[in-house]
C-alpha cells in the first residue's frame, strides 16, 4: 500500500483516495487561516507530479460538489499528496499533519527539485518493482 512506503498528507477518509481509517476532512476544517497557510498552499501546488491521472475530483466540502480539477499524485521527493489538497487548505483552511508542515517549513516553503531518477525510484517502489535497487 502506498501509505506504507512514503509519508502521505491529506488522506482524509471522505476523499475517494482517502484511507477508510483516516482523519475526517470535516474535522480538519478551520474557521480562519493558519499563519503559514499561504506558504502551504504554494508548497502543495509546487509539488512535482509523480502520477498524472485524467480523473476530475469533486469538492467534497462544497454543497454543489463542484469539480476542483484533475487529480495528480504530487511529491517533494519525500512526502506524497494529491493535487486537490491545496484547494482544501486554501479554501477551507484544512489543518494538515504537523510533521508535514514542519517538513515544508524546514524546506523554506520551497519544494526541492526532484530528479527524474528519484521519481523513477519512487514509482518503482509504489508499484512494487522487484528489480528496484536498494
Amino acid at each position: 500500500m502506498i501509505f506504507d512506503k512514503f509519508p502521505f498528507v491529506g488522506d482524509f477518509k471522505e476523499l475517494e483516495y482517502g484511507r477508510r481509517d483516516g482523519l475526517s476532512i470535516r474535522a480538519a476544517v478551520r474557521a480562519t487561516a493558519s499563519e503559514h497557510e499561504g506558504h502551504l498552499v504554494r508548497y502543495l501546488r509546487a509539488g512535482t507530479v509523480l502520477v498524472a491521472t485524467p480523473s476530475a475530483v469533486p469538492d467534497v466540502l462544497s454543497e454543489t460538489g463542484s469539480f476542483i480539477g484533475g487529480l495528480h499524485l504530487l511529491t517533494d521527493g519525500h512526502w506524497l499528496w494529491y493535487s486537490d489538497l491545496a484547494h482544501y487548505v486554501g479554501r477551507y483552511h484544512v489543518q494538515l499533519d504537523p510533521a508535514f508542515v514542519e517538513h515544508a517549513r524546514c524546506n523554506g516553503w520551497t519544494v526541492p527539485e526532484v530528479s527524474d531518477e528519484h521519481l523513477e525510484a519512487m514509482v518503482a517502489l509504489l508499484i512494487g518493482d522487484e528489480d528496484e535497487p536498494e
